[in-house]
């Protein structure tokens, strides 16, 4: 096994001669961080598969907040996406993210767009802590709004967010661009075609998650349908992994 990177001596003085991967570089440092598996091959009672904190079961996990701790990785992260975004016509006044794992990729992406950051708080009240409430000033109108995440699976966190914000802008009428930001964008199905909003991601990978049912609770998960052992990622790393 190779020796670990300490990503603490990740610096963006590296990565100024333009040429950089990206996605390369997320999946080495999550891997470095044990915050990166897969699933390999076909569905087999041999080898377990994650459990979802919902309780649903996945082919994959990705635990993004476990490389974007360290400043200076954020830092680059954001000044690439920021980068990316610039190139796709985007000029924000307003960069929002959700809360929280979201929020120090999206300053520094508000910092390479030249604009202003600000996120919604969950909603103390919901048990579900999904739904989120704007308790910062108000944006002036005709703002052209940005939303930036650390990760997406689907849209309901990016629903979430502009509900927040315009639930109390309502007749300030908000310029949303038609794309979202997000380091990581885990579909269960690539390419993704005619979305709306568009995803601009600097890594994408397609993992499939079964979600538990409501009412029957069951997922309908292939693994689990073999005998395969569903695991928490960060609980039983060694278990899932095989090492």
């Amino acid at each position: 096994m190779s020796e670990k990177l300490n990503l603490l001596d990740v610096c963006p003085e590296f990565f100024t001669t333009g040429v950089f991967n990206p996605a390369a570089a997320i999946l080495t440092w999550l891997k470095n961080e044990d915050a990166y598996w897969e699933y390999q091959g076909e569905s087999s009672s041999e080898r377990p598969h994650a459990e979802l904190s919902g309780g649903g079961c996945s082919n994959g996990f990705i635990d993004m907040p476990a490389i974007l701790k360290y400043p200076y990785i954020c830092e680059i992260l954001g000044k690439e996406l920021g980068k990316r975004l610039k190139m796709s016509g985007v000029e924000a006044d307003w960069v929002i993210s959700s809360p929280y794992s979201a929020i120090t990729l999206g300053h520094e992406v508000a910092k390479e767009l030249g604009a202003i950051f600000g996120h919604p708080i969950k909603d103390p009240t919901d048990p579900k802590q999904k739904r989120m409430l704007w308790r910062g000033r108000l944006l002036p109108k005709g703002s052209r709004v940005l939303q930036v995440e650390e990760l997406i699976t689907t849209t309901s966190t990016i629903v979430e967010v502009r509900n927040a914000v315009e639930e109390v802008h309502k007749g300030k009428y908000l310029q949303w661009f038609a794309m979202v930001g997000t380091a990581v964008h885990r579909p269960a199905l690539l390419p993704v075609v005619f979305a709306i909003p568009r995803i601009v991601a600097l890594l994408e990978k397609e993992m499939q998650n079964y979600i538990k049912d409501k009412i029957t609770g069951t997922t309908n998960c292939p693994y689990c349908e073999v005998g395969s052992e569903k695991l928490r990622p960060r609980d039983n790393w060694a278990e899932l992994t095989g090492t």
